[in-house]
């Protein structure tokens, strides 16, 4: 298996150069994040790329084998003419390679792989515990450091863990559009994943800013659309993390007389608004 590592802004940008080098498509590669990227914000990480892992199967040889052994029958009946059922033989080896073909398709091998590792992971409540405890003990570590006293309420389901934090002073936590809770909880998710091969994702709360930053977002989003339908021209909002823009989408995605789209490169990219004429 032939294998590129591949570093770049964004993820979509390393796959896209690794699948160019390999000369493959994306259904052939079987992709690998090594490190997500991240902007570093507030001095809490330091920037840094995403580095992708893109391989692709060594299927190149088998796949040519049907063509060599169709050759074959071919010179067959020149050796056999005098054979009266010499004519039903070429046929009959072309049915069965057919039969056989599909099975040594690269494509359907490398979609099984990945389908394959997807199903590989079972949810187990032990590891999500012990995650849990482990990123409570590294904010309890950071808190100490900030001489912040913090409560942490815990929930989880099958797909994260919540630690939603309480306390005085703790807007020092949240930064400008939550971007230093999003680089907290980016650090979190390291700490507390790494003695697992697939992480439990960890979200971080402070006394519920989240889904009053997602009220905020939605009624904003109202507002800007309402301005468009009655002005007619296009409104572009502020640069925003991909989670909130993608409330956007979602709070206008039903209103037919307006359509929103996401411009611009990370970490810089942001949503326009713009009427349906």
């Amino acid at each position: 298996m032939k294998t590129v590592r591949i570093t770049a802004k964004t993820i979509e940008a390393a796959v896209a150069e690794g699948l160019k080098q390999l000369g493959i498509s994306r259904e052939e590669a079987v992709v690998h994040v090594v490190e997500q990227p991240s902007s570093g914000l507030f001095g809490l990480i330091h920037k840094k790329m995403a580095v992708v892992d893109i391989s692709a199967p060594d299927e190149e040889v088998p796949a040519e084998e049907p063509k060599q052994e169709e050759a074959a029958p071919a010179e067959a009946p020149k050796e056999e003419a005098k054979a009266p059922s010499a004519e039903e033989t070429p046929a009959e080896e072309k049915t069965a390679e057919e039969a056989e073909a599909p099975k040594e398709a690269p494509a359907p091998k490398a979609e099984e792989t990945e389908k394959k590792g997807r199903e590989d992971f079972v949810f187990k409540q032990e590891e999500q515990d012990k995650t849990a405890e482990e990123a409570k003990k590294f904010l309890a570590s950071v808190f100490k450091g900030m001489h912040l006293d913090v409560t942490m309420e815990c929930l989880m389901n099958e797909e994260r863990i919540l630690l939603n934090l309480h306390g005085e002073g703790l807007g020092i936590l949240i930064g400008k559009h939550g971007q230093t809770l999003d680089a907290l909880q980016y650090l979190t998710n390291l700490a507390a994943g790494k003695a697992f091969h697939h992480h439990y994702f960890v979200l971080l709360d402070v006394e519920n800013y989240r889904e009053r930053r997602k009220d905020t977002l939605e009624a904003l989003a109202r507002r800007l659309a309402a301005k468009v339908k009655r002005t007619g021209e296009p409104v572009k909002l502020e640069p925003m993390a991909a989670g909130e823009r993608r409330i956007i989408h979602l709070a206008l995605q039903d209103d037919g007389a307006v359509t929103t789209e996401s411009e611009g490169e990370a970490p810089h990219r942001y949503v326009v608004i713009k009427r349906n004429d």
